[in-house]
């Protein structure tokens, strides 16, 4: 576990996680495409009270999913960097895109989650393990 620290580019939101793993969930579902703006969202799936927030994220609750479940989406209301995501399966977990980090070293990717709606071009050359649809949630598990 390592203390990371990370904002968004106005820097009005900024974060500390006291206790953060240094394996990632990768995202490959078209709605995280959206809101990154890439071809996939990396995350760190942290326990949300050990996400201590500066300012105010905004909140999209984002109901039109492939999984039915509904997944809060937050971000600077300001400059519109998303920060994190709560899911409806793990309401204890915030899932912290790493691209807000200040501090990316020891990560690797621990699982590619939607890998049926991966871009062709990118090519998972990682150990992570691929699911289908989306991987088991961590760090809470939930049914």
């Amino acid at each position: 576990m390592t203390e990371r620290q990370g904002r968004c580019v106005c820097g009005d939101v900024s974060y500390h996680i006291s206790d953060a793993p240094n394996e990632l969930d990768v995202c490959h579902c078209k709605n995280c495409q959206r809101q990154s703006g890439s071809a996939y969202a990396p995350f760190l799936a942290v326990p949300i009270d050990t996400l201590a927030l500066t300012g105010e994220p905004k909140c999209f609750r984002d109901d039109d999913t492939v999984s039915c479940r509904t997944v809060e989406r937050y971000f600077c209301d300001r400059c519109g960097s998303p920060i994190y995501v709560r899911v409806e399966r793990a309401p204890n977990t915030a899932y912290v895109f790493t691209g807000t980090m200040n501090n990316l070293s020891e990560l690797q990717p621990k699982c590619h989650g939607w890998v049926t709606t991966k871009h062709d071009w990118v090519e998972i050359d990682d150990q992570g393990e691929q699911f289908v649809t989306d991987p088991a949630l961590m760090p809470e598990q939930s049914a």
